[in-house]
């Protein structure tokens, strides 16, 4: 019979420092840094929750050039939080391409325009536009068959 080789640590054996009481909090902690920090939370809940409410509003009342002024510097205040918080590097593989962007753009024109077909034409829209993208997909298909 060969002795096996004993582990360093059994998972019975355990570290007795981390059962010894941490320093106790002072009057400022319990108090005051507990609550705002319970607070605080709560608000930057509510604020999530909120900014397309708020975002959408200011549109509506103020009308469109408060609305994409307000939109773009929310986006520039995140980009300036995450690049300052340092979780810039967790995005840094998102690479997107021109084509990627390009058809992010043909996307939003597309919406827009079946969006404003849709307050001036009427639901013929609907069945216009279904027939454009069957026509896409069908012809999507085929091209990519082909390669």
């Amino acid at each position: 019979m060969t002795k096996k080789k004993q582990r360093e640590t059994r998972l019975w054996q355990f570290d007795p420092s981390v059962f010894q009481p941490g320093p106790k909090a002072s009057m400022l902690e319990r108090f005051i840094l507990r609550n705002a920090r319970s607070i605080g939370k709560h608000g930057l809940y509510a604020l999530a929750f909120a900014y397309p409410i708020i975002l959408v509003t200011l549109g509506v009342v103020f009308g469109g050039l408060v609305f994409w002024t307000s939109l773009v510097g929310s986006m520039a205040l995140f980009w300036l939080v995450i690049k300052r918080a340092g979780y810039s590097g967790n995005f840094a593989s998102w690479d997107m391409g021109y084509k990627s962007f390009l058809g992010l753009g043909a996307a939003f024109g597309i919406y827009a325009a079946l969006i404003y077909g849709l307050i001036h034409i009427g639901l013929w829209v609907v069945p216009i536009f279904g027939g454009i993208l069957i026509i896409a997909l069908v012809l999507g298909i085929k091209i990519k068959s082909n390669q």
